[in-house]
């Protein structure tokens, strides 16, 4: 009898490999401390112009860990290329529904075909260029109506905290996984 008939169960509780919750609470100390540093420097950052704005430069590290199935360097790449897509869709549904709202349609129509229309984009492009539209597209897209109304003269100050959440984060804490395993590896080897 084939594999395929056997009862799958699921499991409520996993027991982690060994090592692997050590690191995550390395990359969590990594990113408690960037929020650190940034709710410091916020008071002193401008509040106008190009500055880092909090959800894109955080949200990138909340995607880059979703993403399991794949190597840490295309999950940096993933997260990065899908996020900025997913800002510029965001950008686009803003646009679009500023121009459809000034032909007379309602504000819920005006908003709604746009918004339709790119997630059937990102929804049948995926198998051809997953790394531009993916699943972060769809968090950034729709994450990116937090602040609709900002999302257009802000849209530099986005693109600038998609990127600098990506290099610090999701590097920082892809080199501190990888250091840790090259460690353990190391401890391995010696016992």
């Amino acid at each position: 009898m084939s594999n395929s008939n056997e009862k799958k169960t699921i499991k409520l509780f996993h027991k982690p490999p060994k090592g692997k919750l050590k690191a995550l609470m390395l990359v969590f100390m990594w990113v408690a401390l960037w929020n650190i540093i940034y709710q410091v420097l916020h008071g002193v950052m401008p509040h106008e112009g190009l500055r880092v704005i909090n959800w894109p430069f955080f949200i990138s590290v909340a995607v880059f860990f979703l993403q399991e199935e794949l190597s840490y360097k295309e999950r940096f790449w993933y997260t990065l290329c899908g996020g900025g897509v997913g800002l510029i869709f965001a950008a686009a549904v803003s646009l679009s529904a500023k121009a459809l709202m000034g032909l007379g349609h309602s504000h819920l129509a005006a908003v709604c075909l746009p918004l339709v229309i790119i997630i059937g984009v990102l929804i049948l492009t995926r198998p051809y260029i997953p790394m531009f539209f993916n699943d972060v597209g769809f968090v950034y897209l729709i994450c990116s109506f937090i602040q609709s109304d900002r999302i257009i003269t802000d849209f530099p100050s986005h693109m600038l905290s998609l990127v600098l959440g990506s290099i610090i984060l999701n590097l920082g804490a892809s080199g501190i996984i990888l250091l840790y395993r090259k460690s353990a590896m190391k401890k391995n080897k010696e016992s």
